[in-house]
């Protein structure tokens, strides 16, 4: 089971970012497999950098909480190699490639 405090920290670390350019981010699922479900607001829905918002910074300090498997946002228009590809150039929590 993910702590729900630890998750709202980590997000909490990514949110100033993403207020600063005019967008917000909630957790909108959290599976008993530990898969957490993202959304994007504001700015952010129609921002051409939501892939490496949601790859560098979101998906990287969520994948650190104890019991995160996988994060989500069905926003990203990006495959899992493009993902990948962004997560390296980032230096961001690895991307599984399909």
């Amino acid at each position: 089971m993910i702590d729900r405090v630890l998750l709202d920290a980590a997000l909490g670390r990514a949110r100033p970012l993403i207020l600063g350019h005019g967008g917000d981010i909630t957790i909108t699922d959290v599976s008993g497999d530990g898969v957490v479900s993202v959304a994007l607001a504001g700015a952010c829905r129609a921002c051409p950098n939501l892939a490496m918002t949601f790859v560098g910074p979101v998906r990287t300090f969520l994948m650190e909480v104890p019991g995160v498997s996988a994060v989500e946002c069905d926003q990203v228009n990006a495959g899992p190699r493009a993902l990948s590809r962004l997560a390296r150039l980032l230096n961001a929590h690895p991307y599984p490639a399909a």
